[in-house]
């Protein structure tokens, strides 16, 4: 059974166009689309560890850009700093070879528990300066590595910390203003640097603020205040793509049925048209597929243009007689139309009954397993890795002498009521019993790639529409 699909560009107008007002920042140096043959690395704390931006972002190249041969490499590690960025880099991130490397670091520089306090104290108002002054430092080493071995350098501002939000968590204000410092300082070292600036800490603010006006206890970032759920990582890859100068169309075509002519097409190649004012078939082979919202980040959609701004496949057919038509894809009927609605244009990205959308979707799940081995396997091991390197006395080759130093550290954690305990000791139940299933993750990670780099290929496609009776 076919649907009735309203004309994507009325939805949500209001709260959209409010949001995209808000989005716009102080200028600043803004990236160039990444390059084929680039290796882009994410830098970055827990935020980008288990986070899921850079996942939106390597999806989204994924299907708009199938000709360019671009490595993605998720460089965030749980509670980092951008010292701790700096002491792993060497082994863990100039491993890569980075052509690019982005940089959000800042949530743990600041030191949040030194904050939330009523009237802080002059030694208090000490540490948080010394905490701001180890991160500029730390940032600059951490930029000289990278442009030392030939990285482009983009700068992510901090992810915001709600700290206007109602809900029921503490409330440790001023780590918000502290980001914001470090975001100041983020454009300096661009400067210096010769890089870009991704506006995250600024784009979030606005969108956040924006957003509680419907209820003040809601956030685009998650109940800790600190760590964004799907929602707001699709805002975040939103305004990261959105800096680029992204092309917003998947492709574009446009028909004139009257005399059945082509009159645009955008990233597609139309042939074999043919078209009357109550019908026309075509075959259309476009060079990019739509982006598959995924579940769970739809509200994001309310909040930032992305369809309007990254995401139109239009199809346009001007000339039709007056009524409801039904179109298929490949003998397939994906959808009906007003002939008005046709002709001011149809956004197909947004219909999941196409089969490019479908297409799409097998990117996707693909693209979800590989992050998900990444983020919860490999990152996790590598992040345990870091604290074996740092005892400098343990041999990684040596298991029993690992899980003893692991063990050692879970028990002594406990023994000071540490709240970080639990949470380590779950690390060490993952590294001490999968750490030797790493080489089938990775096998497993280069069959999802591999899926990625094969379902993401256009085909040709064979349009009807037909007037209905």
């Amino acid at each position: 059974m076919t649907r009735r699909v309203r004309n994507p560009f009325v939805r949500r107008a209001c709260l959209v166009l409010a949001c995209l007002a808000l989005l716009v920042s102080v200028a600043h140096a803004a990236p160039e689309p990444f390059k084929d043959g680039d290796r882009v690395c994410f830098v970055g704390d827990s935020i980008t560890h288990g986070g899921l931006y850079h996942g939106y972002i390597q999806l989204f190249y994924t299907t708009r850009f199938p000709e360019r041969s671009i490595q993605f490499f998720n460089c965030g590690i749980s509670g980092d700093s951008a010292s701790g960025a700096s002491r792993r880099f060497p082994w863990d991130i100039g491993a890569h070879r980075p052509t690019v490397a982005t940089i959000m670091l800042g949530m743990n520089d600041v030191g949040r528990g030194l904050y939330g306090k009523d009237n802080p104290d002059e030694a208090n108002l000490k540490r948080r300066q010394g905490a701001i002054d180890h991160h500029v430092a730390s940032m600059r080493k951490l930029s000289e590595q990278l442009r030392d071995a030939g990285s482009r350098l983009i700068y992510i501002t901090p992810s915001i910390y709600d700290q206007t939000s109602t809900m029921d968590k503490e409330n440790l204000f001023g780590v918000n203003d502290a980001l914001g410092i470090c975001a100041e300082h983020a454009r300096k070292l661009a400067a210096e640097f010769n890089g870009s600036v991704v506006d995250f800490h600024g784009a979030m603010g606005r969108v956040n603020a924006e957003y509680q006006k419907t209820d003040p206890k809601v956030t685009i970032v998650g109940g800790d205040r600190v760590h964004p759920g799907k929602m707001g990582h699709l805002i975040m890859a939103y305004t990261f793509l959105k800096s680029q100068g992204i092309c917003p169309y998947v492709s574009k075509t446009v028909i004139d049925a009257t005399d059945a002519t082509v009159a645009e097409a955008v990233n597609c190649t139309v042939n074999e048209l043919s078209a009357t004012s109550t019908a026309v078939s075509f075959t259309s082979l476009e060079k990019a597929l739509p982006f598959p919202v995924p579940n769970g980040a739809e509200k994001a959609l309310e909040l930032v243009p992305f369809v309007r701004e990254l995401n139109q496949e239009v199809l346009a057919i001007k000339g039709l007689s007056p009524g409801d038509y039904e179109l298929t894809i490949d003998d397939t009927p994906v959808g009906q139309y007003s002939a008005s609605d046709l002709a001011a244009g149809i956004n197909l990205a947004e219909n999941t009954n196409t089969p490019q959308y479908k297409q799409a979707a097998k990117v996707a799940a693909a693209n979800e397993k590989r992050h998900s081995l990444v983020a919860h396997k490999l990152r996790s091991f590598v992040n345990t890795e870091i604290y074996l390197r740092n005892l400098k006395t343990v041999d990684l080759n040596d298991f029993e002498a690992v899980k003893k130093a692991l063990n050692d550290r879970v028990e002594k954690l406990r023994e000071q009521n540490s709240p970080y305990a639990n949470y380590y000791a779950g690390q060490v139940k993952l590294y001490t019993e999968e750490k030797g299933k790493e080489p089938q993750y990775k096998q497993e990670i280069q069959e999802s790639l591999k899926t990625m780099l094969t379902e993401n290929r256009p085909t040709k496609h064979q349009y009807v529409l037909q007037k209905k009776q």
